[in-house]
């Protein structure tokens, strides 16, 4: 009869404790998909306005780069208040805003395979290239939309996450 050491209980229950929150969170922005965004938000909004107060304290503390400090918190504060002064139209916003953002980088991503194709890469990279740069261009087109299907893409992944931790740690248990 082989007994657990502490160290290797405590990573299975990390594993299915971590599991299980992915699972709870995925089932969540699967089946409230609005409410669960607003409430991101507002925890982005907060943690915004916590970050700038603290980066303008910091100022007190330390005085080295006290420019770049005192224009992050003032940042920070300002967008923690529009955030948390209105949460459902920054939610639209930023959602849209991080579609563009992605689909900008999708279509850098795509454009630099196809080019790598062009010198040696081989027909993945072609094809890689050409997926990305598509999807990016479809994440440029239709923000709105992309922004809800990236919630759930992001719901279904911490659903598998979470699927998969759970059943890693009954399994080494």
């Amino acid at each position: 009869m082989t007994f657990e050491s502490e160290p290797e209980r405590t990573v299975n229950y990390a594993f299915l404790l971590g599991g299980l929150t992915a699972a709870i969170f995925g089932i969540i922005l699967l089946i409230r998909r609005e409410e669960a965004i607003e409430l991101l938000v507002i925890l982005l909004g907060l943690w915004w306005l916590i970050q700038g107060a603290f980066m303008l304290f910091s100022v007190f503390i330390d005085r080295e780069d006290m420019g770049w400090k005192i224009f992050l918190g003032l940042l920070g504060l300002t967008a923690g208040v529009v955030v948390l002064a209105n949460p459902i139209n920054s939610a639209t916003f930023l959602g849209s805003a991080l579609a563009v953002t992605l689909g900008v980088i999708g279509v850098i991503i795509g454009v630099s395979a196809i080019f790598g194709y062009f010198h040696g890469g081989g027909f993945g990279a072609l094809v890689f290239g050409v997926v990305s740069g598509l999807i990016g261009l479809l994440f440029i087109s239709n923000p709105s939309n992309s922004a809800s299907l990236m919630v759930t893409l992001f719901a279904a992944l911490l659903l598998i996450d979470g699927v998969a931790s759970i059943f890693l740690a009954i399994k080494y248990k």
